[in-house]
Order: C-alpha cells, then sequence, then structure tokens
C-alpha cells in the first residue's frame, strides 16, 4: 500500500477516535456495531441503563433494546447513518429486561475507509432533572417547560378542531425524599413513570416533563385524573423495594382547558403561568381552569415586569469585570461583564435575575441593556481602561426573538467605532431552536465588527451541532470537562474539544479556573486563555487598567513546580 494512503487512513483513524472521544465526553454508552447491527463491543452505563451488563449486550442486535414504538425510528436512523456517514443526535426511547424505559440521544459515525461496521454513542436524555441538579442544568429543565407548554397548545388546537374536551393534569413529586435512592435507579423510577403518563395520554404522545420531580400530561375522557394516578400508584408500588423509605409524596391537579374566550397569546401566557405557578407550589395551587389562569397570569405578570424594568432602567445595572489571561503570556484577552442589579448595598445575584428575566419573557431586555450600557461605557472609558475589550452576555433565547435581533442591530450600527472592542458571548445556546437561522444572524453581526464567543461549551444538548454551525470565533469550555481533566480519560477527552475547536478556527478558553493544577491542564491540553479566581475575582475596577498577569504566571508555574 503507497505510504501516502498509510498516512490518509492514520488521519481517517484520528479523525474517527477525535469524534467518538467527542461525543463520549457528554455521553453515558459507547457501542461498537457489525454490519448486521449486532453489538460487538460496548462501554460506559449500559448496565446502570438498561439493567444489563456491558458483556450480556454483545453478540446481541440493538434492536433488541428499542421499545417497539421507536423501532422504526431506529431503523430509519441506522440507514441515514449507511448513507451518509454520520448521524446526529437522535431520540430514541430503549427498554430494559426489567420494563423500566430510558429516553436516550443516539448518535453515530462510519467512515467509509473502514467498511466493517461503526460506531454508536447513548446519551440519556433526563425527563426531569434529580434532585442534586446544578445550575448548570436550569436551561435543560426550562427547555422541558417550554417543549411541555408548546404540547400543550398543540393539543387545544386539536380538541377544537375535533370537538373533544381535553384536560390537563400535573404531578409533583418534588416534596418527597429521595436523598437515600441510588440515582441510576431515580432515573428508571421517574423515567418509568413519565413513560406511564404517555401511555395515559392524547395519542400516547401528550406528557413530558416540567421541572425536577414534576410532569404533566393531557388526556381525553377516556381516563380520569385519578385512574391515572392510580397508575402512578402501581409503578411505585414495582419499585418499593429500589426506592424504600424515600417519604414519597405526590401532588396533583387537572384544569379544564376550555379556551373559548381566550386569544392565542393569552392561551400561551396562561400555560407557562400555571405550569410555573404549579412547580413553585403544588401543595397550595387553586388555579382550576385555563380561563382563571390567564386571569392570574395577566395580572401577576404585569406587576412583575413594570418592577423589573423599573429596577434595570433606573441606573442600577452595574457590571463587574473578570479578565481572560494568556496561559503563555497573561495579556487579557478580554473582560467578560457580569450584568447585576445593585440594591441597598449589594447586588443581585444571577440567580435571581436571568430565570426570573426569562420566565416572564423579559431576559431579551436584559440583554440590550446589557449591550447598550457596554457600548456606553467603552465610550466614557471612565469605568475601563481605553484599551479594553468588553464580553457581554447574550442568551440563546434572546437570539430567537426577532424583535430582539433588530434592536441588537440598531444600537451595534450606531456605536460602530467601538465594535472592534466588543465580544458578545452567547450564553444558553442549547436555548437556540434554528441553528441555521441563529448562524446567518450571528454572520451579519460579525461583518459589523463584533467578535462572537460560545459560553460553557459542552454542557446542555447537541453541543457538537452548535460549535459547528454558529460563526464564533471565542469557544469557552465548560469547567465540568476541566475538572474532569485530572484523570487521564478526562484529559484525553478535554485535548479532542481543544483540537476540534482548533480545526474550526476557534480559540479556545478555560473556565472556572481556581488553582495552579488547573492551569497546567489548560496548557497540557492547548487551551489558550483562561478565565477564574486565580487569576482575578469578579470586580467593579477590574478593567481600568490595561492589566497584565505575568506575575500570577510566574507564581503558578512555581507552585506547579513545587
Amino acid at each position: 500500500m503507497p505510504e501516502g494512503q498509510d498516512g490518509l487512513i492514520e488521519k481517517l483513524k484520528q479523525q474517527r477516535d477525535r469524534f467518538i472521544a467527542f461525543a463520549f465526553a457528554g455521553a453515558d454508552l459507547l457501542l461498537e456495531m457489525d454490519d448486521a447491527d449486532v453489538v460487538t463491543y460496548s462501554a460506559g452505563a449500559g448496565e446502570t441503563l438498561y439493567g444489563i451488563s456491558d458483556s450480556e449486550l454483545l453478540n446481541k442486535p440493538l434492536l433488541d433494546f428499542i421499545f417497539p414504538k421507536d423501532q422504526k425510528r431506529y431503523s430509519e436512523a441506522l440507514l441515514r447513518l449507511r448513507n451518509t456517514g454520520r448521524l446526529d443526535h437522535t431520540p430514541i426511547t430503549m427498554v430494559g429486561r426489567t420494563g423500566s424505559v430510558s429516553r436516550m440521544r443516539m448518535a453515530g459515525i462510519k467512515l467509509p475507509q473502514f467498511p466493517h461496521g461503526y460506531h454508536l454513542v447513548m446519551s440519556r436524555i433526563a425527563p426531569v432533572a434529580s434532585a442534586e441538579v446544578e445550575e448548570a442544568q436550569m436551561a435543560q429543565a426550562q427547555d422541558s417547560r417550554v417543549q411541555f407548554v408548546e404540547m400543550v397548545r398543540q393539543r387545544l388546537n386539536e380538541a377544537n378542531r375535533l370537538g373533544e374536551d381535553y384536560t390537563l393534569t400535573m404531578f409533583d413529586m418534588s416534596g418527597s425524599n429521595f436523598k437515600s435512592v441510588e440515582p441510576a435507579v431515580l432515573q428508571s423510577f421517574i423515567t418509568t413513570l413519565l413513560h406511564t403518563l404517555e401511555e395515559c395520554s392524547v395519542r400516547k404522545v401528550s406528557a413530558g416533563a416540567l421541572h425536577n420531580q414534576a410532569f404533566g400530561l393531557v388526556h381525553d375522557k377516556s381516563i380520569t385524573a385519578d385512574a391515572v394516578q392510580k397508575r402512578l400508584s402501581a409503578v411505585t408500588a414495582k419499585f418499593g423495594d429500589k426506592i424504600k423509605g424515600s417519604a414519597l409524596k405526590m401532588h396533583s391537579a387537572s384544569l379544564d382547558m376550555d379556551d373559548k374566550s381566550l386569544s392565542e397569546e393569552d392561551i400561551g401566557k396562561a400555560l407557562t403561568f400555571i405550569v410555573n405557578a404549579f412547580i413553585r407550589n403544588s401543595n397550595q395551587f387553586t388555579i382550576k381552569t385555563l380561563a382563571d389562569g390567564a386571569k392570574v397570569a395577566v395580572e401577576d405578570t404585569l406587576v412583575r415586569v413594570r418592577n423589573f424594568r423599573k429596577m434595570i432602567k433606573s441606573e442600577r445595572l452595574t457590571f463587574l469585570y473578570q479578565p481572560m489571561v494568556n496561559v503563555n503570556t497573561g495579556t487579557v484577552l478580554a473582560y467578560e461583564a457580569f450584568g447585576r442589579i445593585a440594591h441597598d448595598k449589594g447586588f443581585f445575584n444571577p440567580s435571581q435575575i436571568i430565570p426570573f428575566a426569562t420566565d416572564v419573557g423579559v431576559i431579551g431586555e436584559f440583554d440590550l441593556m446589557a449591550v447598550q450600557k457596554a457600548v456606553l461605557t467603552m465610550k466614557a472609558a471612565t469605568d475601563i481602561s481605553p484599551l479594553a475589550t468588553i464580553a457581554v452576555n447574550v442568551s440563546g433565547t434572546s437570539l430567537g426573538n426577532p424583535a430582539f435581533y433588530h434592536a441588537l442591530l440598531k444600537i451595534l450600527e450606531a456605536n460602530k467605532n467601538v465594535l472592534s472592542r466588543l465580544v458578545l458571548e452567547v450564553t444558553d445556546a442549547a436555548r437556540i431552536y434554528n441553528l441555521d437561522e441563529a448562524r446567518r444572524l450571528l454572520a451579519r453581526i460579525k461583518r459589523l465588527g463584533v467578535r462572537l464567543s460560545l459560553d460553557d461549551f459542552g454542557s446542555g444538548g447537541s453541543a457538537f451541532d452548535i460549535l459547528r454551525i454558529l460563526p464564533v470565533d471565542f469557544v469557552k469550555i465548560d469547567s465540568t470537562y476541566i475538572l474532569d481533566a485530572k484523570d487521564k480519560r478526562g484529559r484525553s477527552v478535554l485535548r479532542a474539544m481543544t483540537n476540534l475547536a482548533h480545526d474550526l478556527g476557534m480559540t479556545t478558553i478555560g473556565e472556572c479556573i481556581e488553582d495552579t493544577h488547573m492551569l497546567t491542564i489548560l496548557k497540557d491540553v492547548g487551551i489558550e486563555y483562561a478565565q477564574g479566581y486565580l487569576f482575578a475575582a469578579p470586580a467593579l475596577d477590574s478593567a481600568k487598567k490595561n492589566r497584565s498577569y505575568k506575575d500570577h504566571l510566574a507564581t503558578a508555574q512555581t507552585v506547579a513546580a513545587e
């Protein structure tokens, strides 16, 4: 075989291995399949997911573990893989030998130069966040809520067309004490509950997660809310030994969905308010009809939005700045501007601001105010150095709003003289539903001279698609991968992610760097910039001078050498 061909095959192997390493970073299970779609290799959490060990998976068709209603989708997905050599994340429902079900995302790769077999990775789709959910998972829970509300709206339209009467019933188990339950068992239990709800719902596709251990369904007159609860109790009994001592508590609420007096906009607001109100306090939830929910929602939302707008427009929006430092030279790439709302002698925490603004639909106004303040701050050059570059967060939710985008363009076009020093940092990118449209809009913004950054890369869903499609200049790799890189396997995954970003022409940034060991990891895998408390905490005056952090690097290197 010619030497050049050997080199090509080696490169293709590296490409395959990089894809697998990257994909597996966010996956639970890696499978190697032969041409007959039989599992020839399995590694990961198979036993946790299916109740069957890796060795038991071997030499069995994966189709044996696909829920019947998804077998056609599975077969079509494999056909796409064979035709294109690649399979992007496809939702699949798996079933274990005990009857418990798990929702998964399946992705895969097949290179024609390696004609036999292909690789698949499986990632669990959490129907709810676990009791130990971190702030980084809040976006996923919010997405579940949005998708559930949209599903209910579709069922309402359907009911009107068919002349049917549908009922919305919600269940909340967040008052239960699941601390003693193994996470894998709890996941299986909740997933099976949700599957049971689907079986009771309209056309068996009208159930979903709301938040944490809360979920709901739309059902017709063929089954009552009490009958649904009995079905759930049967599932609880089935898992009785495994969740013993968990102090199970369940609250439920059913609503009449007569919407004849409501507009489409009112219906959306009412449903969002109803779901959020149920999640906040299901024990005291008293709304009985969609119309009542609309009335209360309007009153409550008007007050909350009015108060929020008053806060962000009263000169109380303040920035705390934190540098992004070159790990080799100590020079500053940019200062991230963290928006805070001043009150008394302190500031509201972002976790108090962002979820609230998203909840009431004014996150776009907050983002616009932040961008406006950033460009004015750069022009004035009193609170920051006239040379400083500022990075401002913009939510993926905002980018999906045409009104926000046009207002943003207006601000940028009016301040072209400072745009070379502005970075827009896209947060919650998983909330961008139309990535192709976002790419077109962000490309126009880039043409004005603004640079773009992707925050928390690797967290949330569809990370690969986000990186592949959005035209960003910088990639902030989620701190989870940096922490995991303390061991050899995690280090390989982080290096693969870094190389992938570099291959796409992007500069990498490691966030939440707090000690010299984490800095050493960044250098080892080739990440160019670091941000975190090792260099500076977010502060009002951090960007006032054009600083270098060479001394910090020298100290860190000395400590690392010791």
